[in-house]
Formats: C-alpha cells, sequence, structure tokens
C-alpha cells in the first residue's frame, strides 16, 4: 500500500512545546497499554472514568493521505495503520475501528472527534451524556465531542474543581474575593454542583429583562460559566478555546443574527448599573459585544441576588490567545470599577491546581488544540 505523508499540521504562531518525561510519567497512570485494550475499554459504560481524552504523546499531527482517494486519510493516532474516511459536508466519514474518532483535515489544519462523547469528558461522563447532552436549556450540544470543544473543556475543568471542592480557590485566585464556602456551579445556565440541572433562575430573569424584544432572531445570552455564592458574589466567565473575543464595529450589522453597535448599547444597559461607563462606550468605534454582555447580565443578576453580592467578569483564554482585549475593554470600565473584569488563563487554573488534582493536571498538560499541545507548560 503506498501512501503519501503531507508533514506536520501546526497552529501558526503558536508557542508548541514538547512535553517531558515527567508529563509522560504522570500521563502513564490513566493511559491505556494497548490499542486492542483501548478498544475493549471504550467499550465500556466507565471507560472515561479510565482513560483521558488521547494527548499531545499520543497524536501524530502530520496528515497521511491515502495515495489512491484523497479522502482516506490514516488515524491521527500515533502507531496506528488505519486509513479512515475523513467527514465533509455532505458525508460523515468513518471513524478508526480501534481509537473511535473521526478524522477531520482542511487544507491548513486538522482535528478530531469522539464517536463517543464520553471519551472526551474526564469527570461525570455518564451523568454529562445523559443530563447535559440534549439539554433544552443548552444552545448547542452537538460539539461535546470534538477535541476543540471549548465546551467540554470548561466541562472537564470547572466540574473538576467543584467535585474537589476547589472552586472557591479558583474565585480567590482568579477574583480576589476570598469565601471558604463553596459557591453554586453553572455551566451555559445550568446548575451541576447538585446534579440538579435546573435552569438559572437570575439567568432567565436577565435574558427576559434584556432580551425580550430583540431586533433580530439570535441566540439568547448563554454565560460559559456561572459561580454564585448568594449574598457573597456572583461571577460570570466568558471561555475562549480557539476563538477570540468577537467585536461590533460601527456600521451595519455584521451577518443577520448581530446587533449593531448602538443597538448593542440601546438594549444592553440599565441606568442602575455602575460598572460600565456607558459614555465611554458611546465614543468606541468597537466593542467585544459578548464580553459587554456578559458584565452588564453580572452586575444585573447580582443585584437582583443581594445588594451586598459583588459581580465579577471574567475573560479566560489559552496564553497563546492572549490579545489586548482586556486593555481594550477594561477601558470601558468605571474608573472605581476596574476589578470588576480580569482576564485569566487556562495556564493559570494548571498552575492554581499544581499536583492536587493529578487527572486535571495530566489531562491540561497533555490536552490537545489541532493535534499540537494546546497549553504552555504550567512552569513557563
Amino acid at each position: 500500500m503506498r501512501y503519501f505523508a503531507y508533514g506536520p499540521v501546526a497552529n501558526k504562531g503558536e508557542n508548541i512545546k514538547a512535553v517531558g518525561a515527567g508529563d509522560r510519567q504522570r500521563q502513564s497512570e490513566f493511559r491505556r497499554p494497548s490499542i486492542a485494550a483501548d478498544r475493549d475499554l471504550r467499550e465500556s459504560k466507565s471507560v472515561s472514568e479510565i482513560l483521558l481524552p488521547y494527548g499531545v504523546d499520543e497524536l501524530d499531527p502530520s496528515v497521511v493521505s491515502h495515495a489512491d482517494e484523497l479522502n482516506l486519510i490514516r488515524c491521527f493516532v500515533r502507531g496506528c495503520s488505519h486509513f479512515v474516511r475523513r467527514p465533509t459536508k455532505k458525508r460523515r466519514g468513518t471513524a478508526c475501528p480501534d481509537h473511535g474518532i473521526y478524522c477531520h483535515h482542511s487544507l491548513d489544519r486538522s482535528t478530531y472527534t469522539y464517536d463517543d462523547v464520553r471519551r472526551n469528558i474526564i469527570a461525570s461522563p455518564e451523568l454529562f451524556a445523559q443530563r447535559i447532552v440534549g439539554h433544552p436549556f443548552k444552545y448547542e450540544s452537538d460539539r461535546f465531542a470534538g477535541e476543540n470543544s471549548e465546551d467540554a473543556l470548561s466541562w472537564n475543568v470547572f466540574r473538576s474543581l467543584q467535585e474537589s471542592g476547589k472552586l472557591s480557590d479558583f474565585v480567590s485566585l482568579m477574583t480576589g474575593m476570598v469565601h471558604a464556602e463553596q459557591p453554586r456551579l453553572y455551566l451555559w445556565g445550568i446548575r451541576v454542583d447538585d446534579d440538579s440541572f435546573e435552569p438559572w433562575d437570575l439567568l432567565i430573569a436577565a435574558r427576559k429583562r434584556f432580551e425580550s424584544r430583540l431586533p433580530v432572531k439570535r441566540p439568547l445570552t448563554e454565560p460559559d460559566i456561572g459561580l454564585h455564592l448568594p449574598g457573597k458574589y456572583l461571577v460570570l466567565i466568558e471561555a475562549k478555546f480557539t476563538s477570540p473575543n468577537p467585536v461590533y464595529t460601527r456600521g451595519t450589522r455584521n451577518d443577520a443574527q448581530s446587533l449593531t453597535l448602538d443597538e448593542l448599547l440601546d438594549i444592553y444597559w440599565d441606568s442602575s448599573l455602575q460598572i460600565l461607563d456607558h459614555a465611554k462606550a458611546r465614543d468606541s468605534h468597537a466593542i467585544h459585544y459578548q464580553l459587554w454582555r456578559n458584565t452588564i447580565f453580572a452586575e444585573w443578576m447580582a443585584s437582583r441576588d443581594n445588594t451586598q453580592t459583588a459581580a465579577a467578569h471574567v475573560s479566560l483564554v489559552r496564553e497563546a490567545g492572549v490579545t489586548d482585549d482586556a486593555r481594550v475593554f477594561g477601558a470601558l470600565l468605571a474608573h472605581t470599577k476596574t476589578s470588576h473584569f480580569r482576564q485569566v488563563t487556562w495556564e493559570s487554573i494548571q498552575a492554581m491546581i499544581a499536583k492536587s488534582l493529578p487527572r486535571l493536571q495530566s489531562y491540561l498538560a497533555n490536552k490537545t488544540c489541532h493535534l499540537n499541545k494546546a497549553f504552555c507548560s504550567a512552569t513557563s
């Protein structure tokens, strides 16, 4: 059988670092001993309690295409000899029979998705598959199985922190608000810390207040992560993994679902709010609209919880994705409210947990993005 090798497909400008021997040793606790064992474990309901998603040591970023049909590419797992049909807009493609992944490839980058969403989840995978996938309050749930899914990443990290009782540590580190009691955890507006999976009443109220009469048909505001300690604080987090924080600029709509910048400022405003400076925003030529909406929601929801509840908004990004977003958006904060918005990195969470959560640490240390190392080393 002949084949062509097209070389590694890496993210442009990304700081890719090789995983060290120490990382490989930590991974060995969770990794499979063989391809056959992996196939057997994937057939077990408890598969994700044992295995972590494939990491940088196990994936080959070079794309090998079959000589006789370019839509057949070799499985991205190192050492696998299977050629699979890559998914296209018209065809689903075929999954590797040994590793259960669909291999996606375009001209400049590659990625993969799992046939079984549980393989992409490291914390409570059965519960996730049964109660989160398809939840009516979640806007989209068809991307959870992807390597680059920021939703799967958010669940894996914050559910792990919640299960280990470390959410309050995160809030303290990222916002400076110190309370020993663990906050409630909401993902996409769904409460998950008590396994009730009930929609957040404060979010529903905020949507009713600000989004009852939108001029276009568009998704309602869906905070990626919410941390709420009633009477103390309410933190909303906008999580990014592969995408940037988008902006509205002066002029016409970006697309059929977007608002104009003036509509954003008219709709998402209340005269009782104090964190953002509306006059500064009116003079701006561009605004990060997700950051604006989430900051408005955080303050309004906190005020409806309790007059003593502090509001904060956090922009969570990779170190490779850090731009001047925080500075530009931060310029719109009232001069006495600058502590209510922070930008932090996924790497800072990795550094925070250190060796206290070995499964989560191993997951983050070996996490990939387009088959390459996703995060800078925690010690860098």
